[in-house]
């Protein structure tokens, strides 16, 4: 069993801790156990007070694979580390206590950590989930070296509880038109790990005619859009990929739009030949959904500047919203919703940061 630590001590402490939790779920392996959150005085250095927790492992990951994790995950938090070597107020601090009975005293990394029979704000945590561990060195279960610290540093225990977060294999990224969706997905695979599937840009032959005269091309379009992504997901489940699978796109999308965009007769067939070809496929365990305003969705295509998009209405987003709307109450996927109205999730870190703890309570 593996065994780390959590600190925080500017921003949102709570948040940032939750956030590393779901992180190493993702990255790291499965979170086995999580503490109660205690809060503490700064140890070393004159700072605001810290929130401190300690969670169980088990990993795939040899000790330094965890150590450059836990380092990469800080970044990903928006730690910045100084050059000095004094200890520093931060959002974010994970560190390795134990892992297994190892013994390891290298150049960047110590196993057990060093100290942390001296230090009041890893031992109350710790022994809450693992009072019977026995130091590797000093011989001594983790109960006992809390019962016998010398630490003077009260310990605060915060009436709010960290959860484990339920790791999902494949998840989609929906939205309406110009909602951010490949964006996001970018953003949430550099944070998460795993394997991208974007959506192939096709150059459907009906897509402009289609936005021109909508009832003369709606069947055409519609049907060669659901071809080629019945085509890119069989392609792509074929090979072997990193969990989580994270799309851009859901093959239910497909007839989401064709409902909206077809007449009663041809959707009563197109609704055949979807589900004569989604049931081969894998579906989804999470799709997350990003709400976002007409107004907004009309500024981020206008930015993207595709030709065939720039005369898309007001009344035609909305049509769609309206659709997702309604497949949010009546699909038998899991949906989340991600509300980004009125954010910035590429240039504010604090927007992502809320949209990334959504996701992990969905």
């Amino acid at each position: 069993m593996v065994y780390l630590s959590l600190g925080s001590n500017i921003g949102d402490r709570q948040l940032f801790l939750q956030l590393a939790i779901g992180l190493i779920t993702y990255r790291i392996g499965e979170v086995k156990q999580v503490s109660s959150i205690v809060e503490t005085p700064a140890w070393g250095f004159e700072g605001d007070t810290f929130y401190n927790a300690c969670l169980s492992l088990e990993t795939a990951l040899s000790p330094q694979e965890v150590l450059e994790e836990l380092i990469a995950i800080e970044i990903i938090l928006g730690r910045k580390r100084k050059t000095t070597k004094e200890y520093q107020a931060r959002n974010i601090d994970l560190d390795i206590l134990l892992y297994g009975d190892e013994l390891i005293n290298t150049q960047n990394l110590s196993i057990p950590h060093p100290r942390m029979e001296k230090r009041n704000f890893v031992l109350a945590p710790l022994a809450e989930i693992a009072a019977k561990s026995i130091h590797p060195i000093l011989k001594k279960s983790i109960k006992q070296l809390f019962q016998e610290s010398e630490d003077p540093a009260l310990v605060t225990l915060i009436e709010a509880n960290l959860f484990i977060p339920q790791r999902k294999e494949f998840i989609a990224i929906e939205g309406n038109i110009g909602a951010g969706k490949t964006t996001f997905t970018h953003q949430l695979q550099a944070a998460i790990g795993g394997t991208l599937l974007l959506e192939n840009f096709y150059d459907n032959p009906y897509l402009a005619d289609f936005y021109q005269d909508p009832e003369a091309f709606a069947l055409k379009v519609e049907t060669a859009f659901l071809e080629e992504r019945v085509l890119q997901l069989s392609s792509f489940f074929k090979l072997k990929n990193t969990p989580p699978v994270i799309a851009d796109f859901s093959l239910e999308k497909s007839l989401l739009f064709a409902q909206q965009n077809l007449s009663e007769v041809d959707f009563t067939t197109y609704k055949k030949e979807y589900i004569n070809a989604s049931t081969k496929l894998p579906q989804p365990d999470l799709v997350l959904f990003l709400a976002q305003s007409i107004p907004q969705l009309q500024k981020n295509i206008q930015k993207r500047g595709r030709d065939f998009e720039q005369g898309i209405s007001d009344q035609y987003l909305q049509k769609i919203e309206t659709g997702y709307l309604q497949w949010q109450k009546n699909s038998s996927l899991n949906i989340g919703e991600l509300n980004t109205k009125g954010m910035d999730f590429v240039q504010d870190k604090d927007a992502f940061y809320a949209l990334l703890a959504t996701f992990f309570r969905a």
